[in-house]
């Protein structure tokens, strides 16, 4: 009687094991976004799954509810079958969180785990918030840059902010604030840095609602080197124009100044070749050579005296006297005299 009540116990114990072991379990799924998983309204989005076995179905929910399902293409050995979701024309009410799952096609009734909540944001909802930097101008690499990001007064909910760099899809920093602002800290800044940053603000609860991005501000971060080599370009342009500024002013006063000299000696030589023409120098007192006959019957003599004192003046100095009684009685008597009459003059050399 003992052995088989000993058999039959074995057996059932044996067939309770086989009852209590569950389904086959299958690997969780995943999800992603592209571009972003926060995009602006009206644009065009795409969900994507994808599950490390093949031959699967997937099905893509929104919280609960099942919107999408589609079958994953045969995929190359050592890739993972995947799927997309396309999401063209967005408005605020595709936002929500997102999961997908699949399950294989000859066993429908087993499916996958959930994948990982992804949040869809449809920004523009809300009213855009304000962005302001600490740090005004050229930033050095290194230095840290605090942006400080505002929402609208009569906005008082909490929300998330986001910090937005254009060419970034997805937002670089994340902030839960229960109060109206809240400051994004760039730390030890480099190059790579420089860009447009905006800000946004969105609801973590349903219905989700995003605000629109900020005004963008630029941060420009330059290395060290950078600085020190524009400063020296700067340096050398700005000697550049003052060297030559200063070198065309000289150019133009010598230029001046030879001008002068030549022209001064051009009048100078041409009026004492005029002088050295009208006067035949002799040891004889001068005779004036060009003097009309009126001329010449207008001037008496010199005296000895005249000469002599007049031998004592500076050199190049030439004398000439009028003849009054000449010049008073009228031209008719003027051609009547002589013209033996001749006006001298010393010219000493």
């Amino acid at each position: 009687m003992i052995l088989p009540a000993l058999a039959f116990f074995c057996v059932g114990l044996h067939v309770g094991q086989g009852d209590t072991r569950g389904p086959e379990s299958l690997p969780r799924p995943s999800i992603s976004a592209w571009p972003s998983w926060m995009v602006p309204v009206n644009s065009e989005v795409t969900l994507q799954c994808s599950a490390p076995t093949g031959e699967v179905n997937f099905v893509l929910r929104k919280g609960r509810n099942s919107v999408k399902s589609s079958a994953s293409p045969d995929s190359p050995e050592g890739n993972f079958p995947s799927v997309k979701f396309p999401f063209p024309d967005l408005t605020h009410s595709d936002a929500g969180e997102y999961t997908c799952e699949y399950y294989r096609r000859m066993s429908p009734s087993i499916r996958s785990p959930s994948s990982d909540v992804l949040l869809l944001v449809v920004t523009g909802y809300l009213a855009k918030p304000s962005l302001q930097a600490h740090h005004r101008g050229l930033v050095t690499a290194g230095e840290n840059v605090t942006l400080h990001c505002q929402k609208p007064r009569y906005i008082t909910d909490s929300h998330v902010f986001a910090l937005l760099k254009k060419g970034t899809p997805t937002p670089i920093q994340l902030h839960s604030q229960r109060g109206k602002e809240t400051d994004f800290s760039l730390q030890s800044v480099t190059v790579s840095d420089t860009g447009n940053y905006s800000c946004v603000f969105y609801q973590p609860h349903p219905p989700f609602w995003a605000s629109g991005p900020s005004d963008h501000i630029e941060v420009w971060v330059t290395d060290e080197t950078e600085s020190d080599e524009r400063a020296g370009t700067l340096g050398t342009t700005e000697i550049i124009p003052i060297v030559t500024c200063a070198s065309l002013f000289l150019l133009a006063a010598f230029l001046l100044a030879a001008f002068l000299f030549i022209y001064k000696s051009t009048c100078c030589g041409a009026a004492r070749n005029r002088k050295t023409k009208r006067y035949h120098s002799s040891k004889n007192p001068e005779v004036v050579t060009d003097a009309s006959p009126a001329m010449m019957s207008s001037f008496p003599a010199l005296d000895e005296g005249s000469q002599e004192s007049r031998a004592e003046e500076p050199q190049g100095v030439m004398y000439a006297e009028l003849n009054a009684r000449a010049l008073s009685e009228g031209p008719s008597n003027q051609m009547a005299q002589s013209l033996e009459t001749c006006v001298y003059s010393t010219l000493k050399t």
